[in-house]
């Protein structure tokens, strides 16, 4: 198994029923197109990102999470 790490953009949504006290508030998960081979530059980018230094303008969200994949 090959492991790299992926920055996902993560958007609250309209809960799918809001009278129904357990449906919560679902956050939607966006991926960025690139990964990466080590956590270090995972949070380089993440980084620019965040001050809008990256090429990857369209992706602006409030909250961001770096996840590892497997595959």
């Amino acid at each position: 198994m090959k492991s790299h790490f992926s920055i996902f953009g993560l958007e609250r949504i309209p809960s799918p029923d809001p009278d129904d006290e357990k449906s919560g508030q679902p956050f939607l998960f966006r991926k960025y197109p690139k990964q990466y081979d080590t956590i270090g530059e995972a949070k380089n980018e993440l980084e620019d990102i965040m001050k809008g230094k990256s090429p990857f303008v369209y992706f602006k969200f409030t909250r961001y999470v770096i996840l590892e994949i497997f595959s």
